[in-house]
């Protein structure tokens, strides 16, 4: 033996050799006026496609193609128009980190909410293959974790928690939470920060 530990990879490390890209259209949400009941819309009338060529490809989800807005209790739902996390008042605040590296690359929301008569029900990461959606159960605290795999996992280097590079990894993902007595919130993971600091994301 040569006493060399063996290298094993994760069954989520990414098989992409080069930086995904997806469209610049987030899922639509859509809410009821009369029972308040909340939609994410998934899929539209045209299948998943790429446009571009070579390694400029950028992928095109379904739900980027969705036109009606879907109908409940006899009338059309409304489209929610989202709140930017940096517009947000005070007593609640949103932020991310990206963290696991190659092996487990997952993406954690960070929430503090201070503000009667809110509370973060469920958040939606935008990835470049889809969607995924997590609710906020009874007792569950800061943060949410979103595992990642296959191209959503690129990653350009190691780092763990992710230094936050010009090269923007994650860039095209984004979160859309919903907070109870407020609204929906769009939270971009495109922040950016100087070379050699760390970023300023929250850490919970």
């Amino acid at each position: 033996m040569s006493g060399k530990a063996e290298r094993t990879y994760s069954v989520t490390r990414t098989k992409a050799t080069w930086k995904p890209r997806v469209i610049d259209v987030d899922p639509p949400v859509f809410r009821c006026p009369a029972c308040g009941a909340v939609l994410l819309g998934v899929a539209g009338r045209k299948a998943a496609a790429f446009s571009g060529t070579g390694r400029t490809l950028v992928g095109e989800p379904p739900y980027a193609h969705l036109d009606a807005a879907p109908s409940c209790c006899g009338r059309a739902m409304e489209q929610l128009e989202a709140t930017a996390a940096t517009e947000l008042p005070p007593g609640i605040v949103l932020d991310y980190a990206i963290v696991g590296g190659y092996n487990n690359n997952a993406v954690k929301l960070v929430w503090d909410i201070d503000r009667p008569g809110c509370s973060l029900a469920w958040a939606a990461l935008k990835t470049f293959t889809g969607v995924q959606l997590s609710y906020v159960m009874p007792k569950k605290r800061s943060p949410l974790v979103f595992a990642l795999a296959d191209e959503d996992a690129y990653a350009y280097c190691d780092e763990d928690p992710c230094l936050e590079c010009i090269f923007m990894c994650k860039r095209g993902f984004v979160f859309l939470a919903y907070v109870e007595g407020f609204g929906l919130v769009r939270l971009p993971l495109e922040r950016a920060v100087a070379t050699g600091s760390r970023g300023g994301a929250a850490r919970g």
